[in-house]
């Protein structure tokens, strides 16, 4: 694992080490509703958690498209996205600032991004994910509509049960598919 991350999500820092990290592999449902494996690369304070949240999502059979790791889209945020890939560590900056993501810290897990998207004003990232923009059920045009991450749904109250917040809930923006854990 740390042959395949060096150089792509995690770069030498000050911030976080390989031993901070934890390979997860995890079952879930993918959208064509085969049993499938993933992996996630988590901070070891929410790799328990994260195992938990997983099999809670297994067992209520909600589909995810793709768990991978970021690396496999050459740690590039926004190709991961596009993919609808859930993912979590990547040594990152916050687009447009110049700190540190929750990603950056393996505390951030981003659930189907594409169908969740990152909304700020009339910016939607990813751009594929813009159907999935309009957020009520009944007017969203997009196939996956049902898929998406709602205050107080299951998925929200799972990740929220196990102490993560969740960037829908943010005032400024909202990032559906953002849950971290600080």
């Amino acid at each position: 694992m740390k042959e395949k991350i060096s150089g792509v999500s995690y770069r030498p820092n000050p911030n976080i080490t390989f031993q901070d990290l934890r390979y997860v592999k995890v079952k879930y449902y993918g959208y064509d509703g085969k049993i499938r494996s993933g992996q996630l690369l988590v901070n070891k304070s929410i790799a328990k958690d994260t195992v938990e949240i997983f099999q809670e999502l297994y067992d209520m059979q909600y589909p995810i498209e793709s768990i991978r790791l970021i690396d496999d889209y050459g740690a590039d945020d926004t190709k991961s996205m596009e993919a609808n890939n859930t993912s979590a560590f990547n040594y990152r900056i916050v687009e447009g600032t110049s700190h540190l993501s929750k990603h950056a810290y393996g505390r951030a897990i981003d659930i189907n991004p594409r169908v969740n998207p990152f909304v700020k004003r009339n910016s939607i990232t990813p751009e594929n994910g813009k159907i999935y923009a309009q957020r009520d059920v009944k007017k969203c045009k997009g196939k996956y509509k049902y898929n998406m991450i709602h205050r107080n749904d299951r998925v929200y109250r799972i990740f929220r049960k196990h102490g993560f917040q969740w960037g829908g809930d943010w005032i400024t923006y909202k990032d559906y598919q953002h849950f971290e854990k600080r």
